[in-house]
């Protein structure tokens, strides 16, 4: 009859309804998972970078991108003849990859620097700066095979994106041992942490294998460190943001090596040098200001110079930063040096830095002001690296 076909009718209408729900919610679940921007399960999104990940973790890639534009101002005297100049620079411009691959114990990284004016981390524009395997243990060990940063002090392991300054200071420029090509030991636990690497030599990147090289006959840098409050997270950048718990760590770095001498000349004449940099450095984080202490000691021997045959070069670095409000710092720094031999007519080296920034983002988006002024007349050997 019509009223059974009516009834008929609106139990389809109920099915279909019931169903037409049921793949409308499974569809908006799997898109808030394919869509969701914490990294949690995701296969694509936002976490500290653009991100794209397999279903079970074991192979991801991040990206990242450091931009970094300044203008500067330069008021230097000579005598009587005053110089000044000012301009802006694109200061680094560079593409990071970096994830998991096999498994999440495996990992790699490769950064890349489209733009890099006055250099002072081994690398420049169009070229390779991190290119690495690392491997990560159950027991806290790690080995890494590749193109790194070396270990060695506190100031240049933090990544140039998270400093408190436009750039490393000058005696951290000189005395660290920049970028090398080989492999690494490493272990972490709760309260210690250090490394080991053999490589080529300290300062010696994207190098291509010849008779001649390496250019040392052996090179080893290392850093161990302790933490006595906080957690290592908090010592992966230079600031001390307001609400942090008290960081408290000192470490120590070596980095020791034997130049060959240039094959085309006579080794009596040109023999092998050896070089030792020591550092002992702390760092202590009290929630809302910072302060950061080191001293460097270096030992030249060998060398076949008059000039810096057995020279002992020092440094010392102390910076400080203060939170006035959530995202307004104040810092400042003092660094000195003394080559211990007479190198472009100056033998000493001291600065005086102050500045602010405005963290728009915390280290994702900030503006910083710095203003220095040199205590000493500047030699080639620090104008090179000076910011």
């Amino acid at each position: 009859s019509l009223r059974t076909a009516q009834q008929g009718d609106q139990w389809l209408t109920e099915q279909r309804a019931t169903e037409i729900r049921g793949i409308v919610t499974d569809v908006l679940a799997d898109s808030e998972t394919r869509s969701s921007l914490q990294g949690s399960g995701a296969g694509a999104g936002y976490n500290g970078g653009f991100f794209l990940a397999s279903a079970d973790g074991n192979y991801s890639m991040k990206i990242n991108v450091l931009e970094q534009i300044r203008w500067s101002f330069n008021d230097s005297e000579d005598g009587t003849t005053t110089t000044q100049a000012n301009g802006f620079e694109n200061k680094r411009t560079r593409l990071t990859f970096g994830g998991s691959m096999v498994d999440s114990s495996w990992s790699y990284q490769l950064a890349y620097y489209l733009g890099y004016s006055n250099s002072v981390e081994t690398v420049g524009a169009n070229e390779v700066s991190d290119a690495f395997v690392m491997k990560t243990f159950e027991c806290g060990a790690s080995l890494t095979v590749g193109q790194f940063k070396l270990p060695f002090c506190a100031e240049y392991q933090l990544d140039v994106g998270n400093l408190q300054f436009a750039d490393y200071s000058t005696v951290d420029a000189i005395f660290c041992a920049g970028y090398g090509q080989g492999i690494k030991l490493g272990y972490e636990s709760e309260v210690v942490r250090g490394s080991i690497c053999y490589v080529n030599a300290p300062f010696q990147a994207n190098q291509d294998w010849t008779a001649a090289s390496p250019s040392s006959e052996w090179a080893f840098v290392g850093r161990v460190e302790g933490k006595f409050a906080g957690n290592w997270s908090q010592f992966d950048h230079a600031q001390s943001w307001r609400g942090d718990s008290l960081g408290v760590r000192a470490g120590a770095g070596l980095s020791w090596n034997q130049a060959n001498p240039d094959p085309s000349t006579d080794p009596s004449t040109d023999p092998s040098t050896e070089v030792a940099v020591f550092t002992i450095d702390t760092t202590v984080n009290f929630g809302g200001a910072n302060l950061a202490v080191a001293y460097f000691c270096s030992s030249i021997s060998d060398s076949g110079s008059a000039v810096v045959d057995d020279a002992s070069p020092t440094g010392f670095t102390i910076a400080a930063g203060f939170f006035v409000t959530d995202d307004v710092e104040l810092v400042a720094r003092y660094e000195t040096a003394s080559m211990d031999v007479d190198l472009g007519g100056a033998q000493d080296f001291a600065t005086m830095s102050a500045g602010g920034n405005l963290y728009l983002a915390k280290n994702q988006a900030k503006l910083g002001v710095d203003f220095g002024y040199a205590l000493d007349a500047i030699s080639p050997v620090f104008s090179d690296y000076a910011i």
